[in-house]
């Protein structure tokens, strides 16, 4: 069996993947592993969750690519934001983003990072915003998790027509996916 290890940004990503990408995953003989991504280390404690120093972020990927390189069938990515990289991410300094066409540059980041991390069983992703973008892709499923939540839904689809897609949703402070889903369906 294959196996598959995510460092993900946080616990949303981490859910993602054991929720949605696990029973797929394992119809095609493939387990998955998530790890929280490192973000920093003092007196050898690690913190996980969210990007601190690129430099952490490395450390701890190249490691654990290390530890199972005797191991032919297991292969890496990352599940991270674009948004709110550090200025020291590998290609960063090198690429402008484009407002009204940003993928270029989220490839471009992505190839750096590979390219970087230097093991061709490593194959990153970078979502062009944060992860609760993908969450309007299909507004009417928060009504699975939320009850009487017709009129936030709406709210939802109200944002999503604003956008040629749901990944070019303002990633703002204030007006960020997550920002703007808290706004229509606080906890």
């Amino acid at each position: 069996m294959k196996e598959l290890y995510v460092f993900c940004e946080g616990p949303t990503e981490q859910g993602f993947c054991k929720q949605v990408l696990e029973a797929h995953l394992l119809q095609l003989h493939c387990c998955i592993r998530t790890i929280k991504i490192a973000h920093s280390r003092r007196h050898g404690i690690i913190d996980r969750g969210g990007i601190g120093k690129y430099e952490t972020l490395r450390f701890d990927i190249q490691s654990t690519i290390k530890s199972r390189k005797r191991h032919p069938g297991v292969f890496f990515t990352a599940m991270i934001d674009l948004y709110g990289l550090p200025g020291d991410f590998p290609g960063k300094s090198n690429h402008v983003r484009n407002p009204q066409n940003p993928r270029p540059f989220c490839e471009a980041l992505e190839q750096a990072f590979a390219d970087d991390i230097g093991d061709a069983r490593f194959m990153p992703h970078l979502q062009l915003h944060e992860f609760e973008t993908l969450l309007y892709a299909d507004p009417d499923a928060f009504s699975v998790s939320f009850d009487d939540c017709d009129q936030a839904i709406a709210g939802l689809k109200i944002i999503v027509a604003e956008f040629p897609d749901v990944e070019r949703i303002n990633d703002g402070q204030t007006t960020a996916p997550s920002k703007r889903i808290i706004g229509l369906l606080p906890a």
